[in-house]
């Protein structure tokens, strides 16, 4: 009968001469997640073109330019191999990212780190960028490099859906 409900499943009257039937299935749609790239290098363009390929918002971070306001879960990578790391790390760690990838040594990224404790950076903020970015897959090429980072933000992407489910 129109109106009523039985089992989760709700009646209405269909105005089908036949009297036939209609499902209606409705499917959540959540917003891709953000992925800031911060850079120009090789390895950021390669990372920009195989993220969009798996459903990544791609939003190219700039020293000058205000990023949007979080509105859905982001992750950033700093990709500017010796061109303004400092700047970047510093746009990063005030983004509002659940995870920061940098791609450059360890080493590298503990010479910045003094830098950025210096402009007055927690060490607990500074624990939270990866550096090296990326998943250890021997990656040697811009490409390879970039499919690394890409598998270790899908790993962070899933991990945090299947925790909350």
């Amino acid at each position: 009968e129109a109106g009523a409900e039985v089992a989760g499943i709700r009646y209405s009257r269909n105005g089908c001469p036949s009297k036939g039937t209609v499902d209606i299935f409705i499917e959540p749609s959540l917003p891709a997640p953000e992925l800031v790239i911060f850079g120009a290098s090789p390895v950021a363009q390669a990372l920009e073109t195989l993220a969009a390929e798996f459903h990544w918002s791609i939003t190219l971070g700039s020293a000058n330019a205000a990023l949007p306001e979080v509105t859905r879960r982001r992750f950033v990578v700093v990709a500017t191999q010796g061109q303004g790391d400092l700047t970047a790390l510093s746009r990063a760690l005030r983004a509002g990212a659940e995870h920061i990838g940098f791609v450059g040594s360890s080493r590298k990224f503990a010479a910045l780190s003094e830098k950025l404790t210096e402009e007055g950076f927690a060490q607990k903020a500074l624990d939270r960028v990866s550096a090296p970015a990326g998943l250890p897959i021997g990656a040697i090429m811009p490409d390879e490099i970039a499919l690394s980072i890409l598998a270790e933000l899908t790993q962070l992407r899933r991990r945090q859906v299947v925790s909350d489910g």
